[in-house]
């Protein structure tokens, strides 16, 4: 079976580290981000996966070698120009064309999905499209599905100012071949806002497959850290398997003897960590870090190459990759860019 990943988007609510890294290549508790789709694509027995790419497309070749990496047969399907969800989905025409049904993601989603269950339902229930749902509390900045009680979709409304239902597009859909002549190619289409809503008219059958395991959309930078946190400590077991260990260390570091963690803490490789460090909450930093002596660390999450200052304290923060802080600085609740020089003494709170 094939696997379509929507991940072309321009990432912007997860500035600013998708200004020099593609979404799907943010780090994820020192992994990927994509590593944890496709290990899920893996998991299920999907051996071919399309990436529809556009916005940095010429660093997919590293996702493209991920997913060979662990078996996948893996082809790019590139957007000249932005097409939206459901032009992304036409582009990738010369490899979903065909008589099997197919998957689709979103590439902004981390999840446990049951893929074969999805499956198996979008088959006894003879679906044209099938679209994997979470249910949310506040579902009012959302678009919602209503459905039967058989779970047939009978219409979509977006962002309703009343509660007629608490269901969300959880980003996973499996669709008919046929869908693909649905959509005009070459042309930028929404696949929620307009092909959806085009097929219901025409009185074909869609379903909603519930989903109750982890989701998470993982589109801002607060959501970011969430991702990194839950996957660390184990609410979501793709790709990374948390240890008991409250230190765990990459290859070639070290980490001195003095170190106080007060939770746990998760290094890549090549990286030091100094005399008199305080580590608390979640800590996860990445290869070739050199955290100095006397530094103050509180659920934060520290890209590669980074050097933090003595005496600093960072809390709460996302700090970019080959970013220098000084000595003595002081950072709250911040995202710090690649690249970034931070002098001695900085005080910065988001």
């Amino acid at each position: 079976m094939k696997a379509l990943l929507l991940i072309g988007g321009f990432g912007t609510r997860l500035r600013p580290f998708t200004l020099t890294t593609p979404k799907a290549l943010l780090p994820v508790v020192n992994k990927p981000f994509i590593l944890y789709q496709l290990s899920l694509l893996k998991k299920y027995g999907i051996e071919e996966v399309i990436l529809g790419v556009g916005y940095k497309g010429h660093e997919f070749k590293k996702i493209q070698s991920i997913a060979k990496s662990l078996g996948l047969r893996a082809y790019l399907s590139f957007e000249k120009k932005p097409l939206g969800t459901a032009g992304g989905i036409r582009n990738a025409y010369k490899f979903l064309k065909g008589k099997e049904p197919f998957f689709v993601f979103n590439g902004d989603v981390l999840a446990d999905f049951n893929l074969e269950a999805i499956l198996d339902f979008h088959k006894g229930k003879n679906a044209y499209v099938t679209i994997g749902v979470v249910e949310v509390e506040n579902p009012s900045a959302y678009g919602v599905l209503v459905v039967d009680e058989n779970r047939r979709i009978e219409k979509f409304i977006e962002k309703p100012k009343e509660p007629v239902s608490n269901l969300i597009n959880a980003g996973v859909y499996v669709f008919q071949p046929e869908v693909l002549e649905e959509i005009p190619p070459g042309k930028e289409v929404s696949v929620e806002r307009e092909t959806f809503p085009q097929i219901l008219e025409k009185g074909k059958e869609m379903y909603a497959f519930l989903h109750t395991g982890y989701w998470l959309d993982v589109g801002t930078t607060d959501k970011f850290m969430k991702a990194n946190f839950d996957v660390l400590n184990g609410k979501i077991k793709l790709a990374y398997e948390p240890k008991d260990e409250n230190i765990e260390k990459g290859e070639n570091t070290t980490i001195s003897e003095d170190v106080k963690v007060d939770g746990k803490l998760i290094t890549g490789k090549n990286c030091i960590v100094g005399n008199g460090v305080v580590i608390k909450g979640n800590v996860i930093a990445g290869d070739g870090c050199h955290i100095k002596d006397g530094a103050v660390i509180q659920d934060s999450i520290i890209f590669e190459n980074v050097v933090i200052g003595e005496n600093s304290e960072i809390s709460n923060s996302v700090i970019g990759k080959e970013v220098i802080i000084g000595e003595n600085c002081r950072i709250r609740n911040s995202f710090i860019a690649d690249k970034s020089l931070l002098l001695p003494f900085t005080k910065m709170e988001g």
